[in-house]
């Protein structure tokens, strides 16, 4: 080794050392690699030849190296040209050439030494990729642009493997909506959300997004569902969201697209509760759509050729829905976009990138359950800046710095007003007002990370190595009206003769968190192998900051007084984690057409701000519980009733000392974060130059599941947890009731603290002994454009359940539970199934399903002829949703969802299948064009029961529908554009 190969390393551990001390989160990949390997006729490598890359942005120029190779790396996706030119031979040309987000393209330029005019290459590069470390889905601009769907990256979660959602976009029926969605055996905490390499995730509703987005704007979707790539941080879906920008050539569009409900066929008839005639019921139309409209502009070009670009952007969406009962659903999107490209030098470039939006929902939590004086509406605004550089200083090392600062608010403002009674009904449906709240979030991050290339014998190895750091801070307040919010016991499950009351703190929080981590990863490709081996670290952080807590003055007792909290660490527990990841690809085959993949990787939970800083923060979620005599049955709190409150339960209040600044709740000090551990196997066999099929077998184990458990005080006065000795039986839920078949639901006993033990307020939050399993297997095939027409699919089949040991039960309350605070089913081998907290009114929806699949396909009919058109399909189906009935039954520690079944998905709606097409005609007057497209959403027009009230407490709500399948819909559209 030469005393100069040597230093270079040695600088590059040293790089990435200080980055890992420097504590650096969650890089992203938004652009792809594309290795190019110049031979002559017999196969043999060709140093010294000039490979020249071409097409977007300056042209790049690089010099084959003694293995015959030049990389050129960081690309932005799309298509380019590359041209190998070696004095002696002909001159090698592939004309069309496609780089995704995260791909690892790799071309051979043969080089003849009897042929001197250029050769040009019309075959498309190989379709299989041997460096491929991510597994998922990418979805390019000619399928954004012509595949039928509803137009946000939510609405393309169906295309990725695997991937469960709790909601079914028809149309544009739910976009401007966030989905909760499911992973292979990751929950929706563990998403991640990414644009142009900038995180997006919104850590204090962790794996959701921080913000919406403008469709018209990418360039490029990936969803990677399972990866070996260090970089990517979780084991959920992490969504990369790549934005148009400025090429050498002037290019715009201009669009229009409008789903009117005129072009709907009449929605599902439903039943549903007369709210104002008690015991009676209406025959309604279910949810549909009024008009969804669409319209927006880009454009982009060079402001100095080969030097700088510049492209902006301006989209809006007007989404106006009709729920079931004919309440309005209204959500507008607004985004703006501006970026600036720059080649300062050939081996310096960057990005400023700025870009805003705002959401403004006019009646969010609409539908069955909330009257529409109970309702919000809503605001996102959000401002964003990202500066990015990337540096070669040879064509052996890389170099990409980011920083980027996002200032964002989210407001909820009830329409009943912040001077109304909240109150719930004895049919479950929320009256008079709801909750204010408002947030402000200011999230900053910075990144740097590299490659090295080198070689060690035969072998050619990339070094990538780097870190980040990011912080959120966040200040919100939750403010109740008139301090209380009264509730019906019928729905409560408690004694009929009594209402419930609670007294809410209007909540402060003061937040703020930190995400550091730093990788270091080795590629090494030797004959056939692929070989990729690497760890991440990571240190996350969060904290509680000083803030004032109001009293509730109509809070008895004294129980909420007003607190000058100063702060704290959330418990003093840090998640510092360590994770490997190691992928193997052998290619077999004379044209390696075969490739067999084996992967091990390790992913750690990110931290989310909520609920682990809140719970332990007596200026956060307090409530105080009584119980009173409605003398006059209007579910209000009256001034001749306040003498017969009686004392219920708390949350989060310390009974003995409401007045403490110390939380009644507890975060264990040993704290570590869910793990999870991953196998896969596969194969992927091209067939062909355009068609590639594959099967995955996935293999996950969950573990350091967290827990709760209630802390008590015990008859000789020592605070412990309490355990299953500690409960008795309370009773039973009621006969009588109707299970969703028509059957008499069983009897199910449920538990409370025995005499002589009395609960604190609060609970301690640990790591347990229940684990997941996940076992699931994908089938996946691609066929890219040719012979005019292409198509993609998959078909995941899961088995994703829990495993509890005795241990568990061993310190929990006995009380067999649908939902326990953020903690989901715990019957021993049940089916996981993450109760939605997506936005929108999607509280009865369970995610998960144990199969799913997606097929899509584009036609392109006669394209030589005038009346040639486009015609593409897209089929989706998956298991309906569990659907567990319970009823509610309040306890001195909390209130718990009694199941009223064996397992979580004893009962499920139907399986869910939509048909959805897309004819489209272009028109093209030389440089300039128009498409005129016609989509149409579940053609079959079926109407799947969705969501079903399972509170059987509710009455005459239970068991009625909630929501149903959109129905038949059509959009129609134009998109202008030229180049």
């Amino acid at each position: 080794m030469s005393q100069r190969s040597c230093t270079v390393r040695m600088a590059v551990a040293a790089a990435a050392l200080l980055l890992a001390m420097a504590g650096p989160v969650f890089a992203q990949l938004q652009t792809g690699d594309l290795y190019a390997k110049v031979v002559d006729e017999k196969g043999q490598p060709l140093p010294g030849a000039t490979v020249t890359l071409s097409g977007i942005g300056a042209p790049k120029v690089e010099t084959s190296n003694q293995d015959g190779l030049a990389r050129f790396v960081g690309l932005y996706p799309g298509k380019y040209a590359v041209k190998a030119d070696l004095e002696g031979f002909s001159s090698v040309e592939y004309p069309d050439v496609n780089v995704q987000i995260a791909g690892r393209g790799q071309i051979q330029l043969t080089l003849s030494s009897s042929i001197k005019e250029t050769i040009t290459v019309t075959a498309d590069a190989p379709l299989l990729d041997e460096r491929k470390i991510n597994r998922g889905t990418t979805v390019s601009t000619t399928e954004l642009n012509n595949i039928p769907t509803a137009r946000d990256p939510w609405s393309l979660l169906s295309q990725a493997p695997g991937v469960m959602v709790d909601r079914v976009n028809v149309g544009g029926n739910e976009s401007g909506q966030q989905s909760a969605f499911n992973g292979l055996g990751s929950g929706s905490r563990d998403n991640t959300f990414a644009v142009d390499g900038v995180i997006m995730t919104d850590m204090a509703a962790v794996g959701g997004s921080s913000t919406y987005y403008d469709f018209g704007a990418f360039e490029e979707v990936q969803f990677t569902v399972s990866s070996t790539d260090v970089t990517v941080a979780t084991s959920g879906v992490t969504i990369n969201q790549v934005t148009k920008r400025g090429t050498n050539e002037w290019k715009g569009n201009a669009r229009y697209l409008r789903t009117d409900g005129g072009l709907q066929s009449n929605p599902a008839k439903v039943v549903i509760p007369d709210f104002f005639q008690p015991g009676s019921t209406l025959q309604v139309d279910g949810n549909k759509i009024d008009s969804v409209s669409e319209y927006g502009a880009d454009v982009g070009g060079p402001l100095w050729q080969d030097h700088l670009w510049g492209w902006v952007s301006y989209g809006r969406s007007d989404i106006r829905n009709i729920v079931i009962g004919g309440q309005p659903d209204k959500t507008l999107l607004k985004d703006f976009n501006s970026k600036l490209n720059f080649q300062a030098t050939a081996a310096d470039s960057g990005v400023i990138h700025y870009w805003n939006n705002d959401k403004l929902k006019n009646g969010r939590n609409a539908g069955p359950g909330f009257a529409p004086e109970s309702t919000w509406d809503q605001t996102t605004p959000s401002s964003i800046y990202k500066i990015e550089d990337t540096f070669l200083p040879s064509q052996n090392l890389f170099f990409t710095g980011l920083y980027s600062h996002d200032n964002g608010k989210f407001t909820l403002k009830p329409k009943g007003g912040d001077n109304a009674d909240v109150f719930v009904d004895a049919q479950g449906t929320q009256h008079g007002s709801a909750l204010d709240f408002a947030q402000k979030a200011t999230i900053s991050q910075e990144r740097l990370e590299g490659s090295y290339f080198f070689s060690t014998g035969a072998a050619n190895n990339e070094l990538k190595f780097g870190g980040g750091f990011r912080r959120q801070d966040n200040n919100s307040l939750t403010v109740w009206p008139h301090n209380k919010v009264v509730t019906d016991c019928a729905t409560l499950g408690c004694d009929p003769t009594l209402t419930f009351v609670s007294f809410p703190r209007n909540r402060k929080d003061v937040l703020d968190a930190t995400y550091a981590s730093a990788w270091l990863q080795d590629t090494v490709t030797s004959g056939r192998w692929t070989i990729n081996a690497g760890a991440r670290f990571d240190n996350q952080k969060v904290a509680n900051r000083a803030a004032f807590g109001a009293a509730n003055p109509e809070a008895p007792q004294g129980i909420l007084p007003a607190l000058n909290f100063p702060g704290n660490n959330a418990g003093g527990f840090s998640w510092k984690t360590v994770v490997p990841r190691v992928g193997v690809t052998y290619a077999g085959g004379a044209e390696r057409k075969t490739l067999l993949r084996g992967t091990f990787s390790q992913y750690a939970e990110q931290l989310g701000l909520n609920p682990l800083a809140t719970r332990v923060n007596p200026i956060g979620y307090s409530y105080a519980y009584f119980y009173f005599n409605d003398l006059n049955g209007n579910h209000r709190l009256d001034p001749n009733e306040v003498p017969t409150l009686a004392f219920y339960g708390v949350n989060n209040i310390n009974t003995a000392n409401p007045g403490s600044l110390v939380s009644a709740n507890v975060n264990a000090k040993n704290l570590k974060p869910k793990l999870t551990t991953e196998f896969t196997a596969g194969f992927d066999q091209g067939v062909g130059a355009d068609f590639a099929f594959g099967l995955t077998l996935t293999y996950r184990d969950i573990t350091k599941i967290p827990e709760t458990r209630a802390i008590i005080i015990d008859s000789t006065g020592q605070v412990r947890t309490s355990t299953a000795a500690d409960y008795v039986v309370a009773g039973s839920t009621p006969s009588g009731l109707k299970l969703p078949n028509g059957q008499p639901a069983p009897s199910v006993p449920f538990f409370k603290l025995r005499d002589g033990l009395t609960y604190t307020g609060g609970t301690l939050y640990l790591n347990g002994s229940r684990k997941q399993e996940y076992k699931g297997g994908t089938v996946s095939f691609t066929k890219r454009m040719s012979h005019q027409w292409s198509a993609r699919g998959h078909f995941t089949y899961a088995d994703w359940k829990w495993k509890i040991p005795s241990s568990f039960y061993a310190n929990q309350d006995p009380t067999r539970v649908v939902f326990d605070e953020i903690f989901y089913p715990v019957v021993n081998n049940d089916v996981y199934a993450e109760q939605s907290t997506g936005s929108g009114n999607k509280g009865n929806v369970f995610t998960g399903g144990r199969w799913n699949f997606n097929f899509n396909a584009i036609y392109q009919l006669a394209p030589s002829q005038p009346w040639g058109v486009d015609l593409t399909g897209s089929v989706t189906g998956r298991e309906g949703f569990a659907t567990p009935p319970y009823v509610n039954k309040g306890l001195t520690t909390g209130r718990r969802e009694v199941l009223l079944t064996p397992h979580v998905d004893t009962f499920r709606n139907p399986s869910i299948y939509t048909v959805d097409a897309r004819i489209a005609k272009d028109f093209k007057f030389a440089d300039f064009g128009m498409t005129i497209g016609i989509d149409g959403f579940n053609l079959f027009d079926r109407h799947s029961v969705l969501q079903i009230d399972r509170n059987l407490n509710d009455g005459a709500r239970a068991n009625s529908v909630a929501e149903t399948l959109s129905p038949r819909v059509f959009r129609v559209g134009a998109i202008f554009h030229f180049r």
